[in-house]
């Protein structure tokens, strides 16, 4: 057999240096909780073609700490680890206690602690293993053991799956000492297994030789090409038959994936790092992220502490034993008490029948006759709101590719008032990843969970919008608005629709609430007191005019930018959500006094029209020139590319610029 050993590609003059920057892509997260996400969504995304076939079968997954608490003897770690030794010295930051267990020559005394996460009911890594390009010609389509092994910062994944960057696997050596972790697969497609490791250190020098930063326990293929030990292989079959039982893996008589991580960044009460892999901490990350999954029985996980406690199996029946966990015994949205409420509520919404639901044909934005019968629907829904019940929503909307037809989607929205709340707490669910940094109902007292089921359109375009740890939703990230149209509007009104509901549900009823404060000044039904003098209006004595409510004022839709003799206007959140189809602009020099707007001369500059200095760009718009030259009228096309700018102004003289929404055909003769 060739020999088995990591093998890093030496670099040659002309190529450039580079350490991978995966890392700084995930920062900010603990490493339990990339680790859980990346590793579940990879997962739950390998299983979806499969359990589409059978809705009711779950994939099945396991962590196993067994290793950690029983590494592997020293005896038979060596053959996991031939040739990486060389490469990981000239690391400058690696651990020194993992120096003196791998340098001298072999592993000594303590030998290699180890983490194994497995899945099952998967496709597993299926697909060509020697596929090296995806070319027009050479089509990668479903070959998930080319775009796992074979690209970086690329993926394979479809409209309808969890992740997109193809950056998520990096949690895999992030979790390693030793950034390296060896997988074992099992194939769908051919039954067959297969074996092979990476290792992502930094670009490294080892003599007069440079080396590149990836590296891979395989057997040498030709021109360079890094192969996998395949157990169809007689000659591999004992090699990858001795990994499976050295690591104890559990899962590998069926298709599916086994990832074992060597040295691993251990923590939450088992040793190590504070920041590190503990049970605890896997069970709180887990809640947080995968509840829904769980609950909806799309997902059963088995966690194994391996210090001789039983394992800990978290599917729909189990799930609430979770918040007996200290690590989820927080405040706000992640206490004990607030997932239990949770959980209920999930378990309520996942067995609603359709005819629960309201259907709203949109969101309601106030402006047009849809929009009031929207309004009128959630009016008559307060009285059960106040009450309590749980209020469920499908929700329509509708999406556009750019340089394709508009599609109809939808997604669901459930709310549900408390009162013991400090403040609200809202939950958002794509497919099957919840997206925890969202966060728009702070000041209400009331629980709001949002789904969008993997297979809507929207749920493509959500995804678009997200960073690689796909925990929020970015409107206006290059990523999203170069394949899809209107994201700013699209997106930013389903991340406030709990908001936008709860603002109708909650707004004081119409009309003078003579009681409204009865509970704090007593009247025993006599007659009223007198009123001090001065404050009667009308003829009866009693006879008041009553102060007029006050409006609160609508929140800016026009971001105003200046610089050194200019500026540019553009649309806010705000705007966005409900964008002017036209807005009117006025420009004007200040004044120490009176109006700039009313004593404009055309000799200052003009905005349209002979003789004017000034350059105007413009996006997303149409221009039509105003009554006087400092007035323009700018007809808003595409709000997510709306922008209007003006440079040319005397620099020593301030301006005051004017921007507001006005009708469509204002500016126009016989318009308003």
């Amino acid at each position: 057999m060739d020999a088995v050993k990591w093998r890093f590609r030496a670099m040659s003059r002309a190529e450039e240096n580079h350490d991978p920057m995966e890392r700084e892509l995930f920062e900010g997260e603990p490493i339990n909780t990339r680790l859980v996400r990346e590793a579940i969504q990879n997962s739950l995304d390998a299983g979806a073609g499969v359990n589409r076939k059978d809705a009711n079968a779950p994939v099945r997954m396991r962590f196993s700490l067994a290793g950690i608490h029983h590494p592997l003897p020293a005896e038979r770690a060596g053959r996991y680890f031939d040739g990486l030794a060389d490469h990981l010295s000239y690391i400058s930051d690696l651990d020194e206690s993992i120096n003196d267990r791998l340098f001298a020559g072999d592993i000594a005394d303590g030998g290699v602690p180890f983490l194994v996460i497995e899945d099952a009911g998967t496709t597993g890594l299926a697909g060509d293993w020697a596929q090296y390009d995806d070319s027009s010609d050479n089509s990668a389509d479903g070959n998930h053991f080319y775009w796992f092994f074979r690209n970086i910062g690329r993926s394979g994944k479809g409209d309808a799956d969890n992740g997109s960057w193809g950056l998520g696997k990096w949690v895999f050596p992030d979790a390693s000492r030793i950034s390296s972790y060896i997988a074992v697969t099992r194939r769908s497609d051919d039954g067959d297994t297969l074996l092979m490791g990476q290792s992502v250190l930094t670009k490294h020098t080892i003599g007069t030789q440079r080396y590149a930063p990836y590296g891979y326990l395989a057997v040498a293929g030709a021109d360079g090409q890094q192969l996998p030990l395949r157990r169809s292989n007689a000659e591999h079959q004992p090699f990858i038959d001795q990994c499976i039982s050295d690591f104890r893996l559990q899962l590998r008589s069926e298709p599916g994936l086994s990832i074992i991580i060597p040295f691993p960044r251990i923590g939450g009460g088992v040793g190590g790092d504070d920041d590190g892999i503990g049970l605890p901490d896997l069970v709180a990350a887990i809640a947080r992220n995968y509840f829904y999954p769980v609950i909806a029985g799309r997902l059963v996980i088995t966690l194994d502490a391996g210090d001789g406690a039983p394992p800990v199996v978290l599917d729909a029946a189990t799930i609430d034993g979770i918040t007996a966990n200290p690590d989820v015994n927080a405040v706000g949205e992640q206490s004990a008490d607030s997932y239990r409420k949770l959980f209920a509520m999930c378990w309520e919404c996942i067995n609603l029948p359709a005819p629960s639901y309201h259907q709203l044909p949109s969101l309601p934005s106030g402006n047009t006759d849809a929009d009031a019968s929207v309004s009128a629907t959630l009016i008559n829904l307060r009285p059960r709101y106040e009450n309590g019940e749980l209020l469920a929503f499908h929700i329509g909307a509708t999406v556009q590719r750019r340089k394709a037809d508009p599609m109809d989607t939808a997604y669901r929205l459930y709310l549900q008032r408390d009162d013991t709340l400090a403040e609200g707490q809202d939950y958002y669910v794509r497919g099957t990843l919840s997206i925890p940094e969202i966060d728009s109902i702070r000041h209400r007292r009331a629980r709001a969970l949002l789904v969008v089921d993997e297979t809507e359109p929207l749920a493509a375009m959500l995804r678009d919008s997200e960073p690689a740890s796909h925990t929020t939703w970015r409107p206006q990230t290059r990523r999203v608005t170069d394949r899809w149209v209107s994201t700013r509007r699209r997106i930013t009104a389903v991340r406030n629709a709990p908001a936008t509901l709860l603002n109708i549900l909650e707004a004081p009823p119409e009309g003078l609430q003579k009681d409204a404060f009865a509970d704090i000044f007593y009247w025993d039904g006599g007659n009223p007191p007198e009123p001090r003098p001065g404050r009667r209006i009308g003829e009866g004595p009693h006879d008041y005019t009553p102060r007029p409510p006050r409006v609160p004022k609508r929140p800016p839709e026009f971001e105003i930018i200046q610089s050194a003799g200019g500026f540019r206007v553009r649309l806010t959140d705000a705007g966005s959500s409900d964008p002017p189809a036209c807005a009117q602009l006025r420009v004007a020099y200040a004044l120490a006094k009176g109006n700039p707007f009313s004593r404009y001369r055309p000799d200052d500059f003009r905005l349209h029209g002979r003789g004017g200095t000034l350059a105007l760009q413009m996006g997303g718009c149409r221009f039509r020139p105003g009554k006087d030259g400092n007035e323009v009228f700018l007809d808003i096309d595409d709000p997510d590319d709306f922008e209007f700018a003006v440079s040319g102004f005397d620099p020593a003289r301030d301006i005051r610029i004017s921007v507001e929404r006005v009708a469509p055909d204002a500016g126009v003769e016989g318009g308003e």
